[in-house]
């Protein structure tokens, strides 16, 4: 299992350096050109090699499992019928489907008001999000928290969290997606932050959720939010850099030989969160 868990991980760090230099090339240079866009593309090896490292130090010695029984047990302790009632809320409204289809209807608004490659990224972003976690699930096969101490019923396997990758590619994404369309208003700059704010808060009780409820370990979530930052991270950088091809594309010196994409489209992102 540990073998499995650290090839995968390698296997997608690998793919990710090769795709961004083959991006690079066709984005004739733009990845270099954009502001900060290598520096994200580097923040998102680094946040899949973190993940593999989670499931290496779980597959092997336990290093990492046996942090996470204090914070089940912490758990157990502070259930009440109120915080209850309250995850099992989050927990199914911050589902897969729930966040992965925020990030969704945000994609349909962005190409209704002409962002139409970055709605693409944005739905590609939510489908890779959600054949990743059955793929590394099936990889690591890591068992829940015994039955016993569960509040909602589970089959799959535990590691990554599902809910927490989703929410943090969903969330973030959505939060993109606002930040765009709110570009040229007055509150532009307060929106925006509100929006990255609400994103990470909301991550973040989706996956303590999963833990309250006994039917993930922490680093289960922690894997997840890891992943799906790297995913989030990868599509607004993607938006970003094409942008910048397009305008590369419509300057003088380009005209001739890098046609921009979408041309005669508002397709221009934000930084994003």
């Amino acid at each position: 299992m540990a073998l499995d868990a650290t090839a995968v991980s390698l296997l997608v760090l690998g793919v990710l350096v090769v795709l961004a230099t083959v991006a690079d090339r066709v984005a004739g240079g733009a990845l270099s050109a954009v502001p900060g866009a290598l520096r994200d593309t580097a923040l998102v090896g680094v946040l899949v090699a973190a993940a593999g490292v989670v499931f290496a130090l779980v597959a092997t010695d336990e290093a990492l499992a046996a942090a996470d029984s204090p914070v089940l047990s912490w758990m157990l302790v502070h259930r009440t019928p109120g915080l209850t009632t309250t995850a099992e809320a989050v927990s199914l409204i911050g589902g897969t489907v729930g966040t992965g289809g925020l990030a969704v209807v945000s994609a349909v608004v962005l190409f209704a008001r002409g962002h139409r490659r970055t709605a693409v990224i944005w739905v590609v972003g939510v489908a890779a999000g959600s054949l990743t976690v059955r793929l590394v699930k099936l990889a690591v096969e890591r068992p829940r928290p015994p039955e016993a101490l569960r509040l909602a019923e589970e089959a799959t396997a535990s590691l990554p969290s599902g809910h927490a990758l989703m929410s943090a590619l969903g969330l973030t994404l959505t939060a993109a997606a606002v930040s765009a369309l709110s570009v040229g208003t007055p509150r532009a700059r307060a929106i925006r932050t509100a929006a990255i704010a609400l994103a990470a808060l909301g991550a973040l009780v989706v996956g303590a959720s999963r833990v309250y409820l006994g039917v993930h370990w922490t680093t289960d979530v922690s894997a997840g939010w890891l992943l799906g930052a790297a995913l989030a991270t990868t599509c607004l950088t993607l938006a970003r850099v094409l942008d910048a091809r397009d305008r590369l594309g419509d300057a003088p010196d380009h005209a001739a030989t890098a046609p921009s994409l979408d041309r005669g489209t508002p397709d221009r992102v934000v930084d994003g969160p």
